[in-house]
């Protein structure tokens, strides 16, 4: 007899609901391959709950065929949620990038077999070999190639985020916030899935003293279905979609750059100009764009920032633009409104702007207001 009752019930709803956002992921138009890998990745762990969701409501016991049913594929959860955060944050794929989800392809071909086997087959199989061989190595490569991909997966964020300060002036916008914590939620579920299934394997938990790891999957599938559909129309910059400035015509001599040059002079005379300029007020102001105004390539600039004054493109330009700030926060002219200010500086948002301005000044705006207020009236 089957019967859907609470336990069955709870991982049913995260399942319907993995299945319903994959379904709407894969449709958008708007970041397509990014969030068709987010769908798969939703899909695998709605495949993962099934056994426990068809198993508490009796479905095992009433139809035995349904053993080996390929719905555990957890060679494929961390490739799919690296090859996800790449396609975010760098625009494409690794080459060869399918080659990470042949094991994953592997896993399901293994069980897709044994499912069409006779079931004397498939019961002597297990209790002989899979029990005992095979499900315990599988457990260990599933958490293994979680552990690996996740890693990778925190790498390429963090690797975005560098190319983030060292070409846009307006960063803060692009931090993917909710991805970061996404990466972090996977990081902190890994350690209680090993230990679960550690604890199982030594204690020899049963299907219902699983249940809780499996509240935890649903937990994840929640998270990231919100996450991954609430974020899934936006537009990230991508470090392909940039392109190098020409610095002279196609056939024209090369320039040869001494081998001597000063970066610490040649970063404080670039941002000299930049400064009398006023190209740091540009809200969309990138170092592509900065080597463009300057006449050089982005190569000579970053060194010249990295190397000679040592600061980021970001920090740099916002430091010009912080120190506006706080010019007009020190004279007569501090009662306009803060935003008003701050984006007349060439600040994009509040929270780039507070940020940048906490880290330059070590206080708020509008402490900084308050500060410059009272010296002025001791004055």
């Amino acid at each position: 007899m089957t019967a859907f009752g609470p336990w069955s019930t709870t991982l049913a709803i995260g399942a319907t609901f993995g299945l319903a956002v994959a379904l709407l992921l894969a449709s958008t138009r708007s970041n397509a391959a990014a969030n068709r890998l987010l769908a798969l990745l939703l899909l695998v762990f709605v495949l993962k709950l099934m056994p426990y969701v068809l198993g508490f409501a009796g479905y095992y016991d009433a139809y035995p065929w349904l053993s080996f049913a390929p719905f555990e594929l957890g060679l494929a959860i961390g490739p799919l949620l690296y090859l996800h955060v790449r396609r975010l944050t760098s625009g494409g794929l690794p080459t060869g990038w399918y080659r990470h989800l042949l094991p994953g392809a592997l896993q399901f071909a293994y069980r897709a077999v044994m499912f069409m086997q006779p079931q004397d087959i498939k019961d002597a199989w297990n209790d002989s070999i899979h029990r005992d061989w095979i499900d315990p190595s599988e457990t260990f490569l599933d958490l293994l190639s979680f552990a690996i991909y996740l890693w990778l997966a925190l790498r390429a964020y963090r690797t975005y985020q560098r190319w983030l300060d060292a070409h846009l002036s307006n960063r803060e916008e692009f931090r993917i916030v909710w991805l970061r914590n996404v990466l972090v939620t996977f990081a902190l579920a890994w350690p209680i899935w090993a230990l679960y299934e550690a604890f199982s394997y030594a204690t020899g938990f049963n299907y219902y003293q699983r249940f809780p790891l499996y509240v935890c999957f649903t937990l994840l599938v929640f998270y990231l279905g919100l996450e991954g559909w609430r974020h899934a129309g936006t537009a990230y910059p991508q470090p392909s979609a940039e392109t190098e400035p020409a610095e002279a015509p196609r056939f024209a001599a090369p320039r040869i750059e001494p081998s001597s040059r000063d970066w610490t002079v040649q970063g404080a005379e670039w941002l000299a100009r930049t400064e009398a300029a006023g190209w740091w007020r540009d809200p969309a102001l990138s170092l592509e764009r900065l080597a463009r105004h300057l006449g050089t390539n982005t190569a000579y600039l970053s060194r010249a920032l990295n190397e000679g004054l040592g600061v980021s493109f970001n920090e740099a330009i916002n430091r010009l633009r912080v120190d506006e700030v706080c010019r007009r926060l020190a004279s007569d002219a501090a009662d306009g409104d803060l935003l008003d200010i701050a984006f007349t500086a060439g600040f994009s948002s509040k929270t780039s702007f507070n940020r940048s301005f906490k880290a330059q000044t070590g206080k708020t705006p509008s402490r900084f207001r308050e500060s410059a207020g009272a010296a002025r009236t001791e004055g």
